[in-house]
């Protein structure tokens, strides 16, 4: 396969050969409004949160896992007393956290290695963004770590931004682009 030079953008709807039943790394860094690793968190607006508890467990439900169940990495509901697999809902950390009743959980598997659902978390997402405070992260894929996506909440649309990268120069990418995560990309 020929890969692009560094820095070359791909078409922002570019989600082609990330489908369900991939498996990927995915390493997540959320920039705002919360500091994150390995997840972001984002927070749902007041009075939104029915609508989006809603839009997540159906479309969840209408794309089970290869085991029927859930799928473990796409997007989840963190909430607290109860959600989905992914982050503990830890009240001590969430002092840190812009206050809402309900937030998103993007990837909440983590880095494990699993059938990364990319496409329906991007589904879900676009979807959910009139209901989101704004926000922003970043991710890498793959084992080679050749592919950076820049996602963003903003005034309720959802921004997407694919980079695809030499064998092993997303993070390089990522610090140029996010100089904020400079030393926190280990």
């Amino acid at each position: 396969m020929k890969r692009k030079q560094p820095g070359r953008k791909a078409p922002s709807a570019h989600l082609e050969g990330l489908g369900s039943s991939l498996m990927h790394t995915v390493r997540v860094w959320q920039v705002a409004p919360v500091r994150t690793e390995w997840t972001a968190v984002l927070p749902v607006r007041a009075g939104r949160e029915e609508s989006a508890r809603r839009l997540v467990t159906e479309a969840l439900a209408r794309n089970p896992d290869m085991g029927g169940g859930p799928p473990r990495n796409a997007v989840g509901l963190l909430e607290p007393g109860a959600g989905r697999r992914g982050m503990r809902f830890n009240p001590s950390e969430r002092a840190l956290w812009p206050p809402a009743a309900l937030y998103l959980e993007f990837m909440p598997a983590g880095s494990d290695m699993v059938y990364a659902q990319y496409e329906l978390a991007h589904h879900i997402l676009e979807r959910a963004a009139p209901l989101l405070v704004d926000a922003s992260w970043y991710t890498i894929l793959t084992q080679c770590e050749d592919i950076l996506d820049r996602w963003e909440i903003a005034a309720g649309r959802l921004h997407y931004e694919r980079h695809l990268t030499e064998e092993e120069q997303a993070r390089a990418m990522l610090q140029q682009l996010e100089p904020s995560l400079r030393g926190h990309l280990g």
